[in-house]
């Protein structure tokens, strides 16, 4: 008797402090200031301002040096002129055949861009401006019937176009 007494006390204290440190974590009063993330756009500002849920209270403490950071990546970036991403390379040899391939390839498929660059001893011929491997893959099942083994290459491709928000 005196066990399941023990036991019984014992599993009523377990679960009034799990209770306790339940309501602990998800109370709204934590008061400290707010970082400013500097990645976040405009329009994600007034999004996230309509927007109230369980997440009002969420204060986001961030190091200094990741700001720096973001900042070297920034400057890394127009340093080289874009980003790193792949293209698909359609073809790879003479200058004729190369700007033959691309004007094919513009006929058929005009809205992607193409480019052809020299390579010693070389000219290649690549299509697009992805910044993952799935667009990539994607392109390449699509165009393959036309253009037969076209192979992925990663390069830097460039900045993608932001879309502008219409004002009303």
């Amino acid at each position: 008797m005196k066990i399941l007494i023990v036991v019984s006390i014992l599993l009523f204290v377990v679960v009034h402090n799990a209770r306790a440190q339940y309501s602990q974590a998800n109370t709204p009063e934590i008061s400290s200031h707010t970082i400013q993330n500097p990645i976040i756009s405009d329009s994600l500002a007034e999004i996230s301002d309509t927007v109230k849920g369980p997440w009002d209270h969420l204060t986001i403490y961030s190091d200094s040096r990741i700001d720096t950071l973001l900042k070297i990546k920034k400057e890394e970036s127009i340093r080289k002129g874009g980003i790193d991403g792949f293209r698909l390379q359609l073809f790879q040899g003479s200058k004729d055949e190369a700007y033959q391939i691309k004007s094919n390839f513009l006929k058929k498929y005009p809205n992607y861009q193409v480019y052809v660059l020299f390579q010693t001893p070389d000219f290649k011929v690549r299509v697009g401006d992805f910044r993952n491997r799935t667009e990539t893959i994607h392109l390449k099942y699509s165009i393959e019937k036309d253009f037969p083994n076209p192979f992925i290459v990663e390069d830097v491709i460039n900045f993608p176009e932001l879309e502008q928000k219409e004002e009303q």
